[in-house]
Order: C-alpha cells, then sequence, then structure tokens
C-alpha cells in the first residue's frame, strides 16, 4: 500500500468544506442560540463551546471516513454511542439536544456531501438551515415577549 502525502483535490476539498462547517455552525451556535436563550453565562458559554466541538468532530469524523466501505452497523454504533453520552449525563433540555442534533446534522450534512453536491447547493442548504433556526428563535421570542 502507497502512502500519498499529499492528494490537492481532497485537501481542498476538506479545507473549502471546513471553513463552511465551522462558520455555520460557529454563527448557528453564537447569533442564534446564544442570542435568544437568556441562561446563566456559565451554561452558555458550555453549550457554546460543547456545539463548536462537536462540531469540528462530527465534521472531521465524517469527512475523514466518508472513504472507508461502512455498513449500517457502523452507522448504528455511532449513533447509540450519541444515545448513551445522552443518558450518561446531567439531564439538559429538549431544546439545546435539539441544537446539538442540528450542529452534528449540519456537520454532518457538510462532510459527506464533498462528492454529491455543489458548494452553491451546499451553502443554500446551510442558509436554509440558519433561516429555518432564525425564524422559529424569533417567533419563539416574540410570542414569549407578549
Amino acid at each position: 500500500m502507497e502512502l500519498i502525502f499529499v492528494n490537492d483535490q481532497d485537501l481542498y476539498n476538506l479545507i473549502t468544506l471546513l471553513f463552511i462547517n465551522i462558520f455555520v455552525v460557529f454563527f448557528i451556535s453564537r447569533f442564534i442560540y446564544l442570542k435568544f436563550n437568556n441562561k446563566s453565562k456559565k451554561s452558555l458559554n458550555e453549550f457554546f463551546f460543547t456545539y463548536n466541538s462537536a462540531g469540528l468532530i462530527t465534521f472531521l469524523l465524517c469527512f475523514l471516513l466518508s472513504n472507508v466501505k461502512l455498513d449500517l452497523g457502523f452507522a448504528l454504533g455511532l449513533f447509540a454511542i450519541f444515545a448513551i453520552l445522552r443518558f450518561r449525563t446531567e439531564t439538559i433540555k429538549v431544546k439545546e439536544m435539539t441544537y446539538f442534533f442540528v450542529v452534528i446534522g449540519v456537520s454532518a450534512i457538510n462532510a459527506l456531501s464533498n462528492d454529491n453536491a455543489s458548494i452553491l447547493e451546499l451553502v443554500v442548504a446551510n442558509v436554509s438551515i440558519i433561516s429555518l433556526l432564525f425564524i422559529l428563535e424569533y417567533s419563539i421570542s416574540r410570542i414569549s415577549s407578549e
């Protein structure tokens, strides 16, 4: 087996998709989650850190393992690990867990789309997720303030 030091196209795809993912996850966690949630500063900082870290790790796992032939058992095992982590940690609210799954989902979409979608299609998908989250949070905050 020959090891390749640099594959220019794969490196370009990794860097491009990584920057898109970091921007989208940061935008969701900073400008939507932190803006619309009134909690203690410590709690918000913990979730901000968690969302960005989980987004990066999920992206890298999916991107780097996308060329490896994986079966359904691996996917179910990965889901089981997240489920076990969920039940073994302190209870968090549904909204925070939803944001966590949004971040994981966005990161997986961004990582696994490198051969299946153009950058424009990926941007449209990410903007639609951001837009929906913003509209939902804005609507909820308007209803709560009345």
